[in-house]
């Protein structure tokens, strides 16, 4: 097999009717969403999980536009950098999308094709002959997962041939988590709102919540999540191109006296899913607490203590996870300045 795309039979409804209809007609499985492709078609040149059917959403206007907090799955990250409105009111997420691998895939990728970004490891995004010598792997052709081959199972170590360990790389997921973003899906059974910080799950293959034949249409963020102090830091081998292997986001919102009356904290590229930390969150608002160094270093060591990072995406596990500590640390500083 060479770096060719396989045989599919491609489709290009303009609506998003047209395109549930589509997978209704071909059945959830045998379809693959087309958006930007720069993860898609990579993964189809490597022969990974190809399907006989694409739907390209190109030509779908109703997925491309931009209303107050509501974002259209189909937007380019490149439109999300420069769109007014997102500046104003949402600043970082025009400044992450920026970060985001290189500017000309920024011009072909979509917020919504990083929402449903497949998960990355070294044993999977691989050639089809690089995999092929090792007998594949979990998430594609093989039985065996590689990242972590044993594991204990009713008190015994037994062979792996359950649990897919590849990470959730999406850079900006884990700031839409903390800004309260949720999912709007449309499938043949009608509409309905997922939170993104329910909608993803530990399993790196099934990877979320969606359910067979459902569509995502559009990223929603509630109004009082204007005005909040966000930010993100992103640890990666180059500073274009490449993947996050650590990405920790936060938002933050202080009373008139200096404590805390909101902050959220997600952490992604460390695991299946993007780990959200609610309850230490939580506890620093219950206690009407000050977001001062004491707290902040409570946070970060709680954050890197958490963290488990696998030897799956590049650099050392147990260095992102003391960057997971730094990062948080850093980041809830400079949130937490006046």
């Amino acid at each position: 097999m060479t770096m060719l795309l396989p045989a599919f039979d491609l489709h290009l409804p303009k609506t998003i009717d047209e395109v549930v209809a589509l997978i209704a007609e071909h059945g959830a499985d045998n379809v693959d969403l087309l958006a930007g492709g720069s993860d898609l078609l990579c993964n189809y040149k490597w022969g990974l999980n190809a399907k006989p059917h694409v739907i390209g959403l190109k030509h779908v206007s109703e997925l491309q536009s931009i209303s107050g907090g509501r974002i259209g799955a189909g937007v380019r990250l490149s439109e999300l950098a420069k769109d007014a409105s997102i500046k104003e009111n949402f600043p970082v997420i025009a400044e992450v999308a920026r970060k985001i691998a290189s500017v000309l895939i920024q011009e072909q990728a979509t917020i919504g094709g990083n929402m449903m970004l497949d998960t990355r490891c070294h044993f999977f995004n691989q050639s089809y002959f690089w995999r092929r010598s090792l007998g594949y792997c979990l998430k594609a052709d093989g039985d065996l997962c590689h990242v972590v081959p044993k594991i204990k199972r009713d008190g015994e170590m037994v062979a792996n041939t359950f649990e897919c360990f590849a990470t959730n790389s999406s850079d900006l997921l884990p700031v839409l988590i903390t800004l309260g973003a949720s999912f709007e899906l449309v499938s043949s059974e009608g509409k309905r709102s997922v939170l993104a910080s329910e909608f993803y799950k530990h399993d790196g293959i099934e990877r979320f919540v969606k359910r067979p034949g459902e569509l995502l249409t559009a990223i929603v963020i509630p109004e009082e999540s204007k005005g909040l102090r966000a930010g993100y830091k992103k640890l990666r081998p180059r500073e274009s191109w490449d993947f996050p292997v650590l990405g920790v986001a936060a938002s933050l919102r202080k009373k008139s006296d200096g404590t805390v009356e909101h902050l959220s904290i997600s952490v992604g590229a460390v695991d299946t899913y993007p780990l959200v930390f609610d309850e230490v969150c939580q506890g620093i608002v219950d206690a009407e607490m000050p977001l001062d160094a004491d707290a902040i270093e409570q946070i970060a060591e709680h954050v890197r203590d958490v963290c488990m990072p696998k030897l799956n995406v590049p650099m050392e596990p147990g260095y992102r996870k003391k960057m997971a500590g730094v990062f948080t640390r850093r980041l809830l500083t400079e949130l937490a300045a006046d």
